[in-house]
């Protein structure tokens, strides 16, 4: 009887384990890319102002526009192709916003109940994209300026 040998052991191998250890994360991945898991997915955030609460602030620190800006309307009625065409030309104008630096001219986007919300969101998005352009929301209005930052 020997208890302590030194003569080496055959290994033991578990050849359907080794596949399954090889082949689970390849599985794993292609599951989790069939099913979009590896999409990136962005968030903005967007404050809405109260009124009240401005009320309640001290005069020097109340939200006011500049009025001597003049603001180009841009007023969005539901119709889907014309709300298209109206952002199309929004967009143009706040690319000569930023290519004129103009301080004194702005636009205000105008939305009333039978707007989509897609129109809202593309809005937001043409204004956050572009550098050199403030926004700002104020109640059914979006009042885009441009100011060098």
């Amino acid at each position: 009887m020997k208890i302590l040998s030194l003569t080496p052991h055959k290994r033991i191998t578990y050849t359907p384990g080794m596949i399954s250890l090889l082949l689970l994360p390849v599985f794993c991945l292609m599951f989790l890319h069939q099913h979009k898991a590896f999409t990136k997915l962005n968030g903005m955030s967007v404050v809405f102002m109260d009124d009240d609460w401005n009320r309640k602030l001290p005069a020097k620190y109340q939200f006011r526009f500049q009025d001597a800006r003049s603001y180009i309307a841009v007023n969005f009625s539901g119709n889907t192709a014309g709300d298209q065409s109206l952002l199309d030309f929004a967009r143009s104008e706040i690319k000569t916003l930023i290519r004129t630096q103009n301080k004194t001219l702005g636009i205000r986007f105008h939305f009333n109940s039978k707007t989509q919300y897609q129109t809202f969101v593309s809005a937001i998005d043409m204004c956050s994209v572009d550098d050199g352009i403030s926004w700002a929301s104020y109640h059914d209005d979006i009042y885009v300026l441009y100011s060098k930052r």
